[in-house]
């Protein structure tokens, strides 16, 4: 199975994790899960949200990178 290196990077913090996974899009999948667990973790501690790039490469390939988000608001 190949390897991929999965980083989580907004202004506060840096993650890296390389992870083997079948195929690019289940690589992006793991990234995308573990940047909203991020994000959820942190707006349940009080925070009103969370942005962090994440980017998702093979070796020397050019990767794949996306924002994620995650917020709340009061309901009224």
């Amino acid at each position: 199975m190949p390897t991929f290196r999965i980083r989580i990077v907004n202004s506060e913090f840096s993650a890296e994790e390389e992870q083997e996974a079948p195929n690019f899009e289940a690589a992006k999948r793991e990234g995308l899960k573990g940047a909203l667990g991020i994000g959820v973790d942190r707006v349940l501690r009080g925070e009103p949200f969370f942005g962090a790039e994440v980017v998702v490469d093979q070796d020397s390939r050019p990767g794949s990178r996306f924002l994620v988000s995650v917020g709340a608001s009061p309901l009224q």
